[in-house]
């Protein structure tokens, strides 16, 4: 009955599993970008031109062409080659997407660079000041896996994955000049993991130039692999990857997969219906059929055991050089507590530049003259030591031109401390709701502000191999460098203090009045959307220079939110600007960030777009916005489960930290003030 159970349920999941597993591709995510060493383009504004000129030429063709296409842009000596190429399986739609995305980040990964290549999941876009068409680029070459699964047999593995990959290599090259270059294939490795495994070329090299390049991308893969069951090769001239999950249109291979079809599976082997006879049984016939039978299973059991034993030491092997590698980071990123306290003076109350829920923040001047920000969290943060150090190590990996750089930890006695990059100027609220100081960040500025927040978001949620639900954006949580560029901070904090929470439920809600989403403020529900309805009000706050708390003098007056909801459905957006701008707004722009303000807003997580969403639409004109729907007016304090209406003071940013039984008012999540 058991066994009749079983193979139902895996009839079952093989018959839905490609319905369900890409019937809507998901944002594409960043894999990995190169840039050239030298940075040329400095004062070469024909040359930076042509390439805009060359990603709009790339994005007005993304539906077209198969998935793949080349042009150049500009003149020689100015002249820029540029192509893209989307995975075999991606929709054209999908394709634009993934193509508009890599060309709305690539100044940002790669600014006054003279060639660049970019791998997203779904596509490949490249540019240079060379030719690169219709020749095999050898180099540069990138190699990636996810290092936390690994094959319980890893050289068994790895053949498997050389014969697969070395039928569709030789599958995906035979496609003639021109034609799609690309094939994917499936095949056993045991009774619960099947190898899904893909390669492509571009489809302007011959077929021997895609099949040694994809030969070597293979074998530059294995060669470091140690079994690893997901794994990435990126050349620019072809593609391969496998992992042990679905990551392509399982229909599409079905039906569209270049090359000769492939043979199906030899049927398994079924034993014939026993011969009619006697239902007696000798006894020597009994001796004859135990015996063996019993011979067979202590071999058998013997056979199993010791593959599985040699596998077990190498996992443990495995594990230990992980363990290796984490302490050198830990120990790359401690502090000495003499050092901090040298560099801040004791923590002396003239160096400390930032108070909130948990803990102070300092400058400090390291032996070396390097400015810091030094955190000091507080003794109830709720984090063992060694949780403590993993997820320091954790944060610390996330490298973003949009986030705070966290340098290293002190873990020391009773004290838990965190040392960040310092930023010079004050964060963004310092600016624009500061009536003296509000015009020195003018409407370019403010734009650019509003963009590299976008991004920073958008790394925190999809780029980046942590995943980071922020949950108190605010202005006050976006410093701004000596280039005014904003840099997010407080990110990760809760992982770092180990608040006690699941994905997508808290009973502990922790955030800033105004800009918490409804679901997240009355029911504890969080999730990427609730970062995107923060991020709403941020672009309101920064277009009104008006803080969301600004209206809220008493029960019978606006929010900011009303406020600008009426103002858009009068016909008058640009009324709500911030007066301080000038002249030097441009009204499309400013329109269209209201408009994704309020798309980012509304009521329903699921009608909020991605950041993914909002960074292509916020890059791209061409891109249509859909009307929004109603906002969110939630706007209080919660008490026993409901929202309520409450006073503000309009130069205060108080946050709401509340449990299933009662509210509790206490400070906001730290607030760096560099000064």
């Amino acid at each position: 009955m058991m066994a009749a159970d079983f193979f139902t349920k895996i009839c079952f999941l093989a018959l839905f599993l490609p319905t369900f597993s890409f019937a809507s591709l998901a944002e594409s995510k960043l894999l990995y970008h190169y840039c050239s060493n030298a940075t040329t383009l400095t004062g070469n504004g024909v040359y930076a031109a042509n390439i805009n000129h060359l990603f709009s030429y790339l994005s007005t063709n993304a539906t077209e062409h198969d998935g793949f296409f080349n042009t150049t842009a500009g003149q020689e000596p100015n002249m820029v080659y540029g192509l893209f190429l989307c995975r075999g399986d991606v929709h054209p739609e999908n394709c634009r997407d993934c193509i508009n995305l890599a060309a709305a980040v690539a100044p940002q990964l790669c600014p006054n660079r003279t060639w660049a290549i970019i791998w997203y999941e779904e596509c490949m876009l490249r540019y240079s000041n060379q030719s690169i068409f219709s020749s095999m680029a050898e180099k540069p070459r990138v190699d990636l896996w996810y290092d936390t699964n690994y094959a319980t047999e890893p050289e068994r593995f790895n053949r498997l994955v050389v014969t697969v990959m070395k039928e569709i290599a030789s599958r995906a090259s035979n496609a003639t000049l021109g034609a799609k270059k690309f094939a994917t294939k499936e095949a056993t490795f045991t009774v619960f993991q099947t190898l899904y495994s893909l390669a492509q070329c571009t489809p302007d090299i011959s077929s021997e130039d895609c099949y040694r390049c994809l030969q070597d991308a293979v074998r530059d893969l294995l060669i470091h692999s140690n079994g690893n069951t997901s794994g990435f090769g990126l050349h620019p001239s072809c593609t391969v990857q496998y992992q042990t999950a679905p990551f392509y249109n399982l229909v599409f291979n079905k039906t569209k997969t270049a090359g000769p079809p492939v043979s199906p599976p030899e049927k398994p082997l079924l034993l014939p219906p026993p011969a009619p006879g006697k239902k007696g049984t000798s006894s020597q016939m009994v001796i004859k059929i135990v015996v063996p039978t019993v011979g067979f299973l202590v071999l058998s059991t013997i056979l199993c055991c010791f593959p599985g034993w040699k596998a077990s030491k190498k996992l443990i092997a495995r594990r230990n050089r992980y363990d290796g590698s984490k302490i050198r980071a830990m120990k790359s990123l401690q502090f000495d507590l003499s050092i901090i306290e040298a560099a801040t003076n004791n923590f002396a109350e003239v160096n400390k530049i930032g108070a909130g829920g948990f803990g102070s923040v300092y400058k400090g001047i390291l032996t070396d003259g390097q400015e810091i920000a030094v955190k000091r969290l507080s003794t109830s943060s709720g984090q063992g030591a060694d949780e403590f150090q993993t997820e320091v190590v954790l944060v610390a990996k996330l490298q973003h031109r949009n986030l705070v750089k966290l340098l290293g930890y002190c873990l020391e006695r009773k004290e838990k401390i965190l040392v960040y990059e310092f930023v010079p100027n004050k964060s963004l609220d310092h600016f624009i709701f500061d009536p003296e100081k509000q015009r020195q960040l003018d409407w370019p500025q403010r734009y650019k502000i509003i963009k590299g927040i976008a991004r920073g978001l958008l790394y925190l949620h999809s780029d980046s191999r942590l995943k980071i639900i922020h949950r108190d954006l605010k202005a006050s949580n976006i410093l701004l460098d000596e280039d005014i560029i904003p840099k997010i901070s407080d990110f990760g904090m809760a992982k770092i203090v180990g608040e006690n929470k699941s994905l997508q439920h808290t009973k502990r809600i922790a955030g800033t009045y105004g800009y918490m989403s409804p679901e997240y403020a009355v029911h504890g529900r969080f999730s990427e959307k609730s970062d995107v309805f923060s991020f709403g009000i941020l672009i309101l706050e920064i277009v009104c220079g008006k803080r969301i708390t600004s209206f809220c003098h008493s029960a019978y007056t606006d929010n900011l939110l009303t406020y600008v909801w009426r103002q858009w459905k009068n016909g008058k957006p640009i009324g709500v600007m911030d007066s301080a701008l000038g002249d030097s707004y441009v009204s499309n722009e400013v329109v269209r960030c209201i408009h994704i303000g309020l798309l980012c807003v509304q009521e329903d997580p699921e009608a909020r777009p991605t950041m993914a969403r909002v960074v292509l639409m916020l890059s791209s004109s061409s891109v249509t916005l859909p009307l929004p729907q109603r906002t969110a007016f939630y706007f209080g304090t919660i008490t026993e489960g409901k929202p309520s209406r409450t006073d503000y003071k309009s130069d205060q940013s108080t946050s709401i930290v509340s449990s299933s039984s009662a509210t509790v008012n206490e400070t906001s999540l730290t607030e760096l003030f560099p000064r």
